[in-house]
């Protein structure tokens, strides 16, 4: 038999008061009263669908799956919240047919095939570790739920250049660059760890130009080396979680010779790399040793 008018008002009012609990982190009680709604009525979507969200805050992938698989078995249309959930559980457990399927249901065209999704979404940046550091970098999204990291991250993130990150689906805050607004992803956990060690090391310039060429040379070698000293920028969260402005009190600092950058490449590579850009400006840019430091 089925569930009745008051067993769907009382359903509704447990789902209710689980969203009041989420809303001041008490999970653990959200969840009991979000599994009493479904118990009471197993067709009610928003309680599948909003354990699927304390799961997925915990990282219990499979049971991301089960609930938004329950939530979307209900009747989810094309652009469903449930949809994408699922496809970042299926991302999350490696299971790109299920990945394939949630992300064509809620809309996103994605290539035939099986295996893992290799897809080319363009730049997007990533707030790594949301509720610690909350170090925002770029990275190049290679299927909606997932960023290659492409800054060089501080070692004190926990993570590297090259780093496959999986990420949430609702932007939180914006950034701009390239004369375009783009939408930061909160990492959701670190998907596959990078083997490439991030070294950091003192130079010495004489221009801004000295800095871009240093970049440039081990990107032309394949990997990466970023200006720590200008590039990061310390901001409120009022500003990360929104669209910095520029007069927001985060003054940029003036031109200063000595610097500190971050790279990521072999340490052998780092230091020939860093011998052939100094050698090719002579009395003019320096460099200490590069040293390991995540």
């Amino acid at each position: 038999m089925g569930a009745d008018r008051a067993d769907w008002l009382e359903a509704d009012r447990l789902n209710e008061q689980g969203s009041e609990h989420a809303g001041v982190g008490d999970w653990d009680a959200a969840l009991s009263l979000y599994r009493q709604a479904a118990d009471l009525v197993p067709a009610h979507a928003p309680a599948w669908f909003n354990m699927g969200l304390i799961y997925k805050r915990r990282l219990q992938w499979d049971q991301v799956m089960g609930c938004n698989e329950h939530a979307a078995a209900l009747g989810a249309a094309e652009g469903n919240p449930a949809w994408w959930n699922l496809g970042i559980a299926a991302t999350a457990l490696r299971r790109w047919d299920a990945a394939r399927n949630a992300w064509r249901r809620f809309g996103i065209q994605v290539p035939e095939g099986t295996g893992e999704l290799q897809m080319d979404l363009g730049p997007a940046p990533v707030r790594l570790d949301p509720d610690g550091l909350c170090e925002v970098v770029w990275g190049r999204r290679v299927d909606p739920a997932r960023i290659v990291v492409m800054n060089v991250p501080t070692p004190q993130s926990g993570h590297r250049w090259g780093d496959v990150v999986l990420h949430d689906g609702a932007p939180n805050g914006e950034r701009r660059a390239w004369g375009q607004v783009y939408g930061v992803f909160d990492e959701l956990e670190r998907w596959q760890p990078s083997a490439i060690p991030t070294l950091e090391v003192p130079v010495t310039l004489a221009d801004e130009t000295d800095a871009q060429a240093l970049a440039d040379l081990f990107d032309q070698a394949g990997y990466a080396a970023q200006d720590w000293t200008t590039s990061i920028r310390l901001l409120c969260k009022q500003c990360s979680e929104g669209q910095p402005r520029e007069d927001h009190e985060h003054p940029v600092p003036p031109f200063a010779a000595e610097r500190r950058f971050g790279l990521a490449a072999p340490l052998d590579l780092a230091t020939r790399l860093l011998g052939e850009w100094a050698a090719a400006r002579p009395g003019t840019c320096q460099h200490g040793d590069p040293v390991i430091v995540g």
